[in-house]
């Protein structure tokens, strides 16, 4: 298991897409951790005093300090466990790439997303959705190699593909209880496939049947 003084506690949410992709990248990494989850309704004090100013999870606390945002959380993770399983790419156009990219991920393809779920199907959000996954699929065609894996970073997950992995439950999760209407994308839907089989998933990703419950639950209030 990687080690760097451990100490590490986790704030999470298990239907977070965002608790999700922290606790993906921690398992690739091997780090061991204390996951505490949280109850958005009722926030804990540790919660309130690691992240004052938004109070939303996750947080990542290493050593008594707080890491907050999913994205930096991840950024992180792979600069202070650099040793197992890295995440960004040494080349420094491709990291430029990444970047880029997961902008794009939180400030388009996750906000139609969420914005579909908080409208209870909108058609015109579920085509908003539908052209940013088809222009994630032109982003993999162009950065990823096909013949060397189906993610991102080829045969194994990279920065991009722990980003994305939450949307293997979340998608299907929404297109059964909300009927959100997936986009075809082939390389995209392989990615998703891929990283739902991945070991690590095992204890980062939900069952669909749980979430879609836990979203037709959330729906009908």
């Amino acid at each position: 298991m990687a080690s760097r003084d451990q100490e590490v506690t986790l704030l999470s949410a298990w239907p977070s897409p965002y608790s999700m992709r922290v606790k993906l990248a921690l398992a690739l990494k091997g780090i061991e951790h204390e996951d505490l989850p949280q109850d958005l309704g009722n926030k804990s004090k540790i919660l309130l005093e690691s992240n004052p100013v938004h109070k939303k999870i996750p947080v990542l606390i290493h050593k008594g300090k707080p890491i907050l945002e999913s994205a930096i959380i991840i950024h992180y993770i792979d600069e202070v466990w650099p040793e197992t399983s890295p995440l960004l790419p040494q080349d420094a156009f491709l990291r430029a790439q990444h970047r880029f990219w997961s902008d794009f991920i939180d400030k388009k393809l996750s906000d139609s997303l969420i914005r579909f779920f908080l409208s209870n199907g909108d058609a015109a959000v579920n085509e908003e959705f539908n052209q940013n996954c088809l222009l994630v699929e032109g982003a993999l065609a162009e950065l990823g190699s096909e013949e060397e894996g189906p993610f991102f970073g080829g045969a194994s997950m990279s920065f991009l593909d722990v980003l994305l992995a939450p949307y293997a439950v979340w998608i299907p999760g929404v297109e059964q209880a909300m009927g959100l209407k997936p986009a075809k994308c082939p390389r995209f839907h392989k990615l998703l496939t891929a990283a739902s089989e991945h070991p690590s998933a095992k204890v980062a990703l939900p069952q669909v049947e749980k979430l879609k419950e836990y979203i037709a639950g959330f729906s009908s209030k």
